[in-house]
């Protein structure tokens, strides 16, 4: 094999490595699963305070409403593992209803997990950079005061809007329709078009028992937080530094929320 020729079937399987990892993320359940992770390891003082199969299913239910059988859950564990983002740490555990330490598989993500896809990657690599300029300019308003939120993508992509607590503010996209002026609006690019108009809005947000919230009363295409469909009708809780998702798939819009 020659040198050029080595250096191609090096850089394939490198790439082979890259794809894969990207098969295992773009799915709903192993998703939540490196969420679980990311948080345990946050707040882990050792192995001991790393997640067994049980715990996770139960964080699955709770959290994600997410039911699986222990059997899927092992499958899509070995999915992870198989893909070089987690890591199976065997331990002695205190499990319950059982006496004395047993020994028991923690799981947990792996230091360089997703490094490759930032050194091998020149265009995703390229586009992080600029949701980093973005996170940015949302943060040049950040008083501690306001809502500030950010357009991540599209022909809107950049622009900023700083909200009162006092306002009720309708995001949507353009309409033909009058709209009120008493109202506070943020129209979008008739781009988005998977986005409800704004005479209908596509959401709401507001300050209200001294919290950021939210409420999608009747929008075509739904409202998502990390992939996750909030109920219609429902005062949801905005946490900082959330992404918001109106709509999925083409004429979508991400919007940037922090406060």
């Amino acid at each position: 094999m020659t040198y050029t020729e080595e250096t191609e079937f090096v850089g394939s399987l490198e790439l082979n490595k890259i794809f894969h990892k990207l098969a295992a993320v773009d799915n709903n359940v192993r998703f939540s699963i490196l969420e679980i992770l990311r948080d345990y390891q946050k707040n882990a003082d050792s192995l001991n305070d790393y997640p067994y199969s049980r715990e996770i299913n139960i964080i699955l239910k709770n959290k994600y409403d997410i039911v699986i059988s222990p059997q899927m859950l092992g499958q899509h564990m070995k999915q992870l593992c198989d893909a070089g983002l987690i890591e199976i740490i065997q331990i002695k555990k205190e499990i319950p209803n059982k006496v004395g330490p047993r020994q028991v598989n923690v799981y947990a993500l792996k230091v360089d997990a997703f490094e490759d896809f930032f050194l091998e990657i020149t265009f995703l690599s390229d586009e992080l950079i600029g949701f980093f300029d973005l996170f940015k300019e949302n943060q040049k308003d950040f008083d501690g005061k306001h809502c500030i939120l950010t357009i991540f993508n599209g022909s809107d992509k950049g622009k900023t809007f700083k909200l009162n607590k006092e306002d009720i503010v309708h995001i949507g996209r353009k309409s033909s329709k009058k709209i009120d002026n008493s109202q506070t609006n943020i129209i979008l690019n008739s781009e988005y078009y998977s986005v409800s108009k704004v005479d209908k809005p596509h959401l709401k947000i507001f300050y209200e028992n001294n919290n950021w919230c939210i409420l999608d009363e009747n929008s075509s295409n739904g409202t998502y937080i990390s992939n996750r469909k909030i109920k219609n009708g429902i005062v949801t809780k905005l946490k900082n530094n959330t992404f918001l998702k109106l709509s999925r798939g083409g004429g979508s819009a991400i919007i940037f929320c922090s406060y």
